[in-house]
């Protein structure tokens, strides 16, 4: 799942942004997206040439990111660095946890025993498994999961525009500012 991640993190951030705008005057869902594909990053990782292996002490194997505890301490990492960006740190804590717990939701979507989501506390393997990962569509994603996804934006959207009006888009595209540098409610 590739494009799946980006639209379905989407979704979220639409909504999300949505009820941070409200409430804080800020949104900073983008970050959602930005971390849609964080815990793949394993999959780089176990591919890279044997000397980097002899320098990185650790194996790396896909689904080793695909944890609670990564997603705490890389949410902690993110905000940190965020942060120093001018995003404040509860901020960014709260929508990169956010994005990467999504992005353990669907693989937990389409595997009845996808990967080990509370480890180190539990080795076993988690998931729902009502969706399947065949790539039908073009090769890069599955045909009902983008579809369900492009369908929860769409509606993702419609909720927003109705609720904050057309003008929402353009402050979402601008990382949650507005021309004056504040956030759609400050």
């Amino acid at each position: 799942m590739y494009i799946e991640h980006l639209i379905w993190s989407a979704a979220l951030a639409v909504l999300v942004g949505m009820v941070f705008s409200r409430y804080t005057g800020r949104d900073p869902s983008w970050i959602i997206i930005a971390v849609a594909f964080v815990p793949d990053i394993d999959l780089v990782l176990q591919n890279l040439p044997q000397m980097v292996d002899d320098m990185l002490p650790l194996i790396i194997r896909h689904g080793g990111f695909h944890t609670f505890l990564f997603t705490a301490m890389f949410s902690i990492g993110c905000a940190l660095i965020v942060s120093a960006l001018g995003i404040r740190l509860s901020d960014a804590l709260i929508c990169s946890f956010i994005g990467i717990s999504a992005h353990l939701f669907e693989d937990a979507l389409i595997a009845k025993a996808a990967y080990p989501f509370f480890w180190p506390l539990s080795t076993q393997k988690y998931g729902i498994g009502i969706m399947t990962e065949t790539r039908n569509f073009f090769a890069i994603g599955n045909t009902e999961v983008i579809s369900i996804g492009l369908v929860l934006l769409f509606i993702a959207v419609a909720i927003r525009t109705i609720i904050d009006g057309p003008g929402w888009w353009r402050v979402f595209l601008q990382g949650g500012r507005t021309r004056s540098g504040r956030g759609v409610n400050s």
